[in-house]
């Protein structure tokens, strides 16, 4: 079946269990960007929190920790699941963790990337450097998304995976940066000097309600997440708007670019449904290939309870968005 553009919501049951990650605020209680982001995610909600049962995968799952980059003196660590006796060389996934550019922590995207690994898939999660108001900022979280890249594409036979076909996935953050991946079409403009030789070309993205118009986020949202954006970006939009324009995705989408599968709530408040509508409408512009899966009644940040209905009602589009890019495969 051709990959179409389509935007359609989402009604399936609920089916998986997992874990959260949330953090708390400090001793003070003051709003600082290391505890600002348990109070953006309004859809966390006890009623998250029901009794769902994992479903069964084809495989059983183990997974292994490499440090897949070095910058200065620290290493970047990455977390890979692979399939136990499933056929190879398969597709791979690289996920990228959500936290405003500011916090989280690839553990965040353990459960996915190990469900993923139990359909047949290699799958990995990815820190990066985080960004502060006094710096690192933009691009730095975009260079270790690429080393992320580089090194599964260049150590593939270790884990079972297929150079040629790598996607890259992310929630909320994470999701811009898997954008980017996707979308631009020059990634030298990065400046990440890793892994020379080896290319970050990808296959296909997945964005878990990723920001793909970064001015018209800050524009539209309130004091936490102008924060967050703030500490990624060094600056705002009036004091350098071509750097705001160069660090959204929408502003790269391409005819010739990657399938993008965009999972959104039509009732998040801290990246607006209208965020992925506009990312959908300008790649179907210049005849790109795109699907949009509207999850109604769903707010921002679900990921990071993976028992979440939100999530047991999406899985399905990610596999089946899989299935269509990789169809060989698993």
């Amino acid at each position: 079946m051709p990959f179409v553009n389509n935007s359609s919501p989402l009604l399936f049951p609920p089916l998986y269990k997992g874990r959260a990650r949330v953090g708390s605020a400090n001793r003070n209680n003051r709003l600082t960007l290391s505890n600002t982001f348990v109070f953006i995610f309004p859809s966390l909600s006890l009623l998250s929190l029901a009794c769902n049962r994992p479903p069964a995968g084809l495989y059983d799952v183990k997974s292994t920790t490499v440090d897949y980059v070095t910058r200065g003196t620290t290493k970047l660590y990455m977390d890979v699941f692979t399939p136990i006796n499933a056929p190879a060389p398969r597709p791979a996934v690289v996920l990228f963790h959500g936290g405003g550019w500011v916090v989280g922590d690839r553990s965040d995207e353990c459960n996915l990337a190990a469900f993923l690994a139990s359909m047949g898939y290699t799958a990995a999660t990815a820190s990066y450097r985080l960004c502060t108001e006094q710096g690192p900022h933009y691009p730095i979280p975009m260079q270790d998304a690429l080393a992320a890249v580089k090194y599964m594409r260049s150590h593939a036979a270790d884990f079972g995976a297929d150079p040629t076909r790598i996607a890259v996935g992310g929630e909320s953050a994470g999701g811009q940066l898997a954008l980017m991946i996707g979308l631009v079409k020059d990634h030298a403009i990065f400046g990440d000097d890793s892994h020379a030789g080896v290319s970050t070309e990808v296959s296909a993205v997945i964005n878990i309600y990723g920001p793909s118009d970064l001015s018209l986020l800050f524009a539209g949202s309130g004091f936490v997440v102008q924060k967050l954006a703030l500490a990624y970006l060094g600056c705002t939009p009036r004091d350098c708007p071509e750097k705001w324009k160069a660090a959204s995705p929408v502003t790269y989408v391409r005819k010739d670019a990657p399938p993008v599968l965009t999972i959104q709530g039509d009732n998040d408040t801290v990246v607006p449904y209208a965020q992925a509508e506009t990312l959908q409408k300008a790649i179907q512009a210049v005849g790109g290939r795109s699907r949009l899966v509207r999850v109604r009644g769903a707010g921002h940040g679900w990921g990071l309870l993976f028992n979440a209905h939100e999530n047991m009602r999406t899985l399905p589009a990610i596999t089946q968005f899989l299935a269509h890019v990789f169809p060989a495969a698993p």
